[in-house]
């Protein structure tokens, strides 16, 4: 599949040739279903080959047919936030922009999986490398904050819709009432009496699932849910960067890989047997066309 702007909807699906592996994969796992079911003696044995041939033919079918699915980033500079929200440039940002001459982006990338109304994802990764095109490799393009990022994978046990924020110091988090996410509807009633806020709150979609992180810090970065609930249809994986670039920087962009396996309870059968979908995008950054001139600075009191 050939790379296309990020907001072009994309179909994945398998090509022939990995159609007659899983195929064949599905066809092994049904004689050791049946066999098993035979040495059992259980007398449901046609039953169970019916079953499990009509749920193979469904399963192969899907694939066949693929999956669409949207990927999409937006970008904003974060120092004229800053300004327009008249907080005070914490110093090592200030070093890092008015001597190292570096700029801060907060990119929001959304990958959004549209499935049949009777299917769900079971797992769904992303992955994404920087690239720009800045000579000196000490300067390159580099993620210095994400969401969820590892210590923020706890929020992820049940379904509910949150917010992030990200405040003064660049650090991106989501609010908790206690110990559980607060709701993104008294968070956003009450986000205005919050200082330090430079940006948000935001939507943000929880879903109940184990979470890998990888990659704080560096130019490549890596999400894997899988998933504990079963929300069907169409669904949305969000995930939040501050990326730290060099003001040289003409063209800088994200090369992502997408995966989504998609599942029914009916196939239960097959379940381990099921291949991940898998597409690559190339995400541009929009960068900022004007310099900032941030000039604020701490009031003596």
């Amino acid at each position: 599949m050939n790379e296309e702007e990020s907001s072009v909807e994309r179909i994945v699906r398998l090509d022939e040739e990995k159609l007659k592996v899983l195929e064949n994969q599905l066809s092994s796992a049904e004689s050791e279903l049946i066999a098993s079911a035979r040495r059992r003696g259980q007398m449901y044995e046609a039953e169970i080959k019916e079953l499990a041939e009509a749920t193979r033919s469904e399963i192969i079918e899907s694939y066949r047919r693929g999956v669409k699915i949207a990927p999409h980033a937006e970008s904003q500079p974060l120092i004229p936030l800053f300004e327009a929200a008249k907080v005070e440039l914490p110093p090592e940002l200030r070093v890092d922009y008015e001597q190292m001459r570096y700029r801060f982006y907060l990119v929001i990338v959304t990958f959004s999986i549209f499935l049949p109304e009777d299917q769900f994802p079971l797992a769904a990764e992303f992955g994404l490398t920087l690239k720009d095109d800045v000579k000196d490799t000490v300067r390159r393009a580099r993620v210095i904050r994400l969401f969820p990022g590892r210590k923020d994978v706890q929020f992820f046990s049940v379904d509910v819709e949150g917010a992030f924020m990200v405040n003064a110091h660049i650090d991106i988090y989501s609010p908790l009432t206690g110990s559980k996410i607060s709701p993104f509807p008294s968070v956003e009633a009450s986000a205005g009496l919050r200082s330090g806020i430079v940006f948000g709150p935001l939507k943000f979609q929880f879903r109940k699932a184990a979470v890998e992180v990888r990659g704080e810090s560096d130019q490549q970065v890596f999400w894997r849910y899988n998933l504990a609930s079963e929300l069907t249809g169409a669904n949305d994986f969000k995930s939040i960067l501050v990326l730290k670039i060099a003001e040289e920087a003409k063209s800088v962009e994200m090369a992502a890989s997408l995966g989504v396996v998609p599942y029914k309870r009916q196939w239960m059968l097959f379940k381990e047997k099921l291949p991940m979908l898998l597409d690559n995008v190339i995400l541009p950054v929009e960068l900022a066309m004007v310099r900032s001139s941030y000039s604020l600075i701490k009031k003596k009191k």
